[in-house]
């Protein structure tokens, strides 16, 4: 179970449809909310260094529920790249650089 008072991470906000780079260099992945949007928001990660869809998935299509936290801690030493599919978008995603980055 996450601990939220002493977890800090980044916060990065996406609030567009597409797929995207967070970062190419690794990362220590915490997690991502999901704010109140009218739907639940679909989701896939993968670990990477280009804006493709074709890297190691870290989760397939996810349906993530608004006003939800998810835990998903991960080190990913490739990065981190995103695709979000719906168009009513609101997320943030909680991360920590890893490695010197």
């Amino acid at each position: 179970m996450p601990n939220y008072v002493h977890e800090v991470g980044r916060a990065t906000r996406v609030t567009a449809t597409g797929v995207a780079v967070l970062t190419s260099g690794p990362l220590n992945l915490i997690g991502v909310m999901v704010a109140s949007v009218i739907t639940a928001n679909f989701v896939q990660l993968w670990t990477q260094t280009a804006a493709s869809i074709t890297g190691a998935p870290v989760v397939g299509t996810m349906s993530m529920a608004t006003n939800t936290f998810y835990a998903l801690p991960a080190a990913l030493p490739l990065g981190l790249t995103y695709a979000v599919t719906n168009d009513d978008v609101d997320l943030t995603i909680f991360w920590n650089p890893a490695g010197g980055v």
